[in-house]
């Protein structure tokens, strides 16, 4: 597969990306992040855990909002056709570099989880994780699912990743935070109104994102035409653990637990991460093509 630019067929693929989040991409070590000891591989794991076991291999797949390529080069690695779409151009050019002196190659392309550049039906699977979080208005969100359900074929999969409500409350406790007012008051408002931030006072180069309740999730993905749904924890409970960067050096033992316990709804609400998986539903009369 070869790199493009985003042209094609579903829209102009740039120019509404926020620029809070741009900001912050430029700077931020995006591919560092799933591989700091304990917690980035705890993410990491689980992520392609979840990919092996939900998004049968070999397919076509669209990592959209696929950064700087980690999950790209997984799949590619287990025999799927992937092409990664990112905003930033920054993630774009990591990623083909990623690709090119990878084993298994895919394709990248600068684009919008809003605006795909794929043909309908084209699409085996669909990664959204990252764009249901960075787009803050619900309109958007409803876009980038209308988008992915578009490139999907019927019967298609779409696997989808939000920030869970209540997970700057458990990282500030977790970080021995909360005995500050401010923080306290911080934690409050994004438990109330889903925002990472005061959107008016957003530092450059900050985390600007949505958090979603766990129904609001489920809702979105039935207003926007999916089914059969199912959530599953990422970190579940395993990211509030004191000794976790330990645990990980031998994680079979912690990553077995995570999943024995990942559709618990109480593990849902105390995941920093939950990944919905959803199906593209087939036309009527059953036909899948």
């Amino acid at each position: 597969m070869t790199d493009t630019p985003g042209a094609g067929s579903g829209g102009d693929p740039g120019g509404s990306l926020d620029p809070r989040v741009l900001a912050r991409y430029q700077t931020y070590d995006e591919d560092a992040r799933l591989w700091r000891p304990g917690l980035g591989d705890l993410v990491r794991l689980r992520t392609w855990d979840i990919l092996d076991r939900y998004l049968p291999p070999g397919g076509r797949v669209l990592d959209v909002g696929g950064g700087p390529g980690a999950h790209a080069a997984y799949l590619a690695g287990r025999g799927d056709a992937v092409t990664l779409v990112d905003p930033v151009l920054r993630h774009v050019e990591q990623a083909a570099a990623r690709a090119r002196r990878g084993s298994a190659p895919f394709g990248t392309c600068l684009g919008e989880a809003t605006h795909l550049a794929a043909p309908a039906s084209s699409a085996d699977g669909v990664l959204l994780m990252g764009p249901l979080y960075h787009l803050v208005d619900r309109a958007d969100r409803l876009a980038a699912l209308a988008e992915a359900r578009r490139v999907l074929r019927p019967g298609g999969r779409l696997i989808a990743e939000v920030i869970s409500r209540h997970g700057w409350i458990l990282d500030a406790t977790v970080k021995g935070l909360m005995g500050s007012e401010a923080v306290r008051a911080d934690a409050e408002r994004s438990a109330a109104t889903g925002l990472s931030q005061d959107p008016a006072t957003v530092e450059p180069g900050s985390f600007w994102a949505y958090f979603h309740r766990i129904d609001e999730l489920t809702g979105e993905l039935a207003e926007a035409g999916f089914a059969d749904v199912c959530l599953v924890a990422v970190e579940g409970f395993a990211w509030l653990l004191g000794d976790l960067e330990r645990r990980m050096s031998e994680p079979r033992a912690i990553l077995e637990a995570v999943r024995m316990t990942e559709r618990e709804p109480s593990m849902l609400g105390c995941s920093a991460h939950v990944v919905a998986i959803a199906t593209r539903p087939p036309r009527p009369g059953g036909v899948q093509s």
